[in-house]
């Protein structure tokens, strides 16, 4: 009983801060630089007529080949910024639905929640589908859930 309890109250913790995360995911991925706002509007941005990716690993070789040819921030943000933005939920997931959620499901969740924002950048033009970001994110969700797994086994050696 005391482990439900204790997992209740991390539940708990973790609700505010996913909430903020899930704002965060989508605010970085819907609102740029270039998005042009008018009143609390989006008229446009400079995304349209931009050509879109949908054949996996053709930007992530991209990027990983030719990293010379971009300035770091490009580089940095267009491969390892996806990994790391979808960390923390594959951290936050297994936390919130410990009974329900595993590995698979949590990849699939992530893969999923991925492919609807680039859907949505495709539909919207307010960014860019690429299949390679779907990867990257599913990669980074897979290693948050890898952090989680390696933390509750160290905390399980040192107690």
């Amino acid at each position: 009983m005391k482990v439900l309890v204790v997992n209740l109250k991390l539940k708990r913790v973790v609700i505010f801060p996913f909430l903020v995360y899930i704002s965060v995911v989508l605010f970085v991925n819907f609102v740029s630089d270039d998005t042009i706002l008018i009143g609390d509007r989006f008229i446009g941005n400079t995304y349209k007529g931009i050509s879109h990716n949908y054949i996996p690993l053709t930007s992530i070789g991209t990027y990983l080949f030719n990293f010379q040819s971009y300035n770091f921030d490009t580089w940095f943000y267009n491969t390892f910024g996806n990994v790391l933005l979808f960390i923390p939920m594959g951290i936050l997931l297994p936390i919130l639905f410990a009974k329900q959620i595993r590995l698979l499901s949590t990849v699939v969740i992530i893969m999923l929640f991925s492919f609807t924002i680039e859907t949505m950048q495709f539909i919207t033009q307010l960014g860019v589908f690429n299949v390679d970001d779907i990867i990257l994110n599913t990669i980074g969700g897979f290693l948050g859930y890898m952090i989680l797994v390696l933390s509750k086994n160290m905390r399980r050696l040192y107690h």
